[in-house]
């Protein structure tokens, strides 16, 4: 229904005259009798009264008044929620982000960025790889902090190389060393993490052509963690998953030296809502002062 045709009606009853309704409503008199002419024409029957004597509502037209004015209000409420919506969204920002970094990097970054654009509302969806990719690309984020994985596509900004790590119980017999071979995962019943992990522990295992027995888990990384403490078998982590984590398992670097590269990606060509590059700088500026 046209709220346009609906409120000429009412402007034109409370004011009484074409004339004035016209100026009020800012087009031309020949206008808006045409615009009532077709309003009449639409509903079957008149809804107005003219003559010298000014513009009333017909016995119809008053029938109808409480009802166009209810109609009028939702209509105005709907154009007011719509524009509550729209400057919400404009003034917001949907990250996506790798747990890990949630908690290491996402609230200094957060804290930083506030000083910049307080006004900007940072809202943030954890995921895994295949998920936060999805996300940036089908726009349901507009952008995510993920680890670089070059056959999804996106725009990728690094930020820093994260170390992958062997995770080994207590008492592994391996966890003498400074560091891990990854030959000895060779055979090594070995826990992969899931949300994705594999794409950034198999290719690692492929150059060095070694080959654990991998059991799949569909659990996080503090239940794969809790399990390698309790001699259920070995696996990796990152430097930044283990931050902060208390000494229950062994922690050594891999050799030779492995990592993943942590960073943003965007969608590739694809406009940029105001405030996303102010963010962008923001965690560039403030990954490297983090240990």
């Amino acid at each position: 229904m046209d709220t346009k045709k609906y409120q000429a009606l009412l402007t034109s009853a409370d004011l009484g005259s074409f004339t004035r309704a016209a100026q009020s409503l800012g087009c031309t008199q020949s206008g808006l009798t045409h615009m009532m002419n077709a309003l009449e024409q639409e509903v079957g029957f008149p809804l107005l009264q003219r003559g010298h004597s000014g513009t009333s509502l017909t016995e119809q037209g008053k029938r109808l008044e409480p009802a166009v004015r209810r109609f009028l209000e939702a209509g105005q409420a709907l154009e007011t929620e719509i524009d509550s919506v729209r400057r919400r969204e404009q003034f917001s920002i949907r990250a996506g982000a790798y747990s890990s970094m949630a908690v290491h990097w996402l609230p200094a970054i957060l804290q930083s960025f506030r000083t910049i654009d307080p006004d900007v509302r940072v809202d943030v969806q954890m995921g895994g790889i295949e998920e936060l990719y999805g996300w940036v690309r089908s726009g349901e984020v507009d952008m995510a902090f993920v680890s670089r994985q070059d056959d999804l596509k996106a725009e990728f900004i690094p930020l820093k190389e994260d170390i992958l790590v062997a995770i080994l119980s207590p008492d592994d017999p391996g966890g003498d060393g400074e560091t891990f071979p990854v030959s000895a995962f060779e055979g090594r019943e070995f826990l992969m993490p899931s949300l994705g992990f594999t794409r950034d522990i198999m290719p690692m295992f492929r150059r060095n052509q070694v080959a654990p027995r991998i059991r799949r888990t569909t659990v996080d990384d503090s239940v794969v963690i809790s399990m390698v403490a309790h001699g259920l078998g070995v696996s990796i982590m990152t430097k930044l998953i283990m931050t902060g984590r208390p000494p229950t398992v062994k922690v050594l670097p891999i050799e030779p030296r492995a990592h993943r590269e942590l960073g943003i990606i965007v969608r590739t060509g694809a406009g940029q809502k105001p405030g996303v590059q102010a963010l962008i700088d923001c965690a560039q500026k403030t990954i490297p002062t983090l240990e």
